[in-house]
């Protein structure tokens, strides 16, 4: 216990020198290129974190988007983040433009909680291009028809649930996605309740969605020790 309150003082020490120095070398050379848009004054060293939501982040986003308009900058110890509010800026920024702004930024959450391989997540290059071509001959507009007959006969199934058990509406749509996902990825076809693989599914992506937020991914960046300290190694 005595190493890892000195660990987490050693890294907070670097945390402050480490920012000091930063807004000195900021202060003297400036930023080179465009100013950053708007956004929330942040704090030292802390940035903007203790004004984010970490439950429900994009109730925050609209908040500021009330303020600071569409494309806002925000900073989250020494991560820095540009947040769109615009289903135009993101259709032009993140689709016409794809090939310039189509790179993932490192977060230090999805290894450790196994999202790493997700293509959503995957940086992009010539893993990444190989993955989506896979990706787009499966699940395109035209090849994807063939999945209807197996996502009508789960709604069905889904529809009967609700009737048969109104209460756990939330756990029959909750079943539905997991089971439509799980035939088409895995070909895996889940009992209509109650299947195991169905509650292992949910319970990993409430696990892991928590630990997504920006906040513990920029934490775990600058602090990579804790991965260590939450786990026991």
């Amino acid at each position: 216990m005595k190493e890892a309150y000195l660990t987490f003082l050693v890294g907070l020490i670097s945390l402050i020198v480490f920012s000091i120095v930063r807004r000195l070398v900021l202060s003297r050379t400036g930023r080179r290129g465009l100013p950053l848009p708007p956004g929330p004054r942040p704090l030292p060293i802390i940035g903007n974190i203790l004004s984010l939501d970490g439950a429900e982040p994009w109730k925050t986003y609209a908040a500021w988007s009330a303020i600071y308009g569409d494309i806002i900058y925000s900073r989250i110890l020494d991560q820095e983040f540009l947040i769109l509010n615009s289903q135009s800026d993101v259709i032009e920024l993140l689709e016409k433009r794809s090939q310039i702004y189509s790179d993932r930024p490192f977060i230090a959450t999805l290894e450790p909680f196994g999202w790493d391989r997700n293509l959503a997540f995957i940086p992009y290059g010539d893993h990444w291009r190989l993955s989506r071509r896979i990706f787009h001959q499966t699940f395109r507009a035209e090849s994807s028809l063939q999945l209807r007959p197996m996502q009508l006969t789960k709604v069905r199934e889904m529809v009967m649930n609700i009737f048969d058990d109104p209460s756990r509406y939330a756990s029959h749509c909750e079943t539905f996605a997991v089971a439509v996902t799980m035939i088409a990825v895995y070909d895996y076809d889940p009992a209509p309740r109650d299947d195991p693989i169905v509650h292992l599914a949910e319970q990993f992506i409430e696990a892991s969605e928590e630990a997504l937020n920006p906040e513990s991914a920029a934490a775990l960046k600058l602090f990579p020790f804790c991965e260590h300290l939450c786990s026991g190694r």
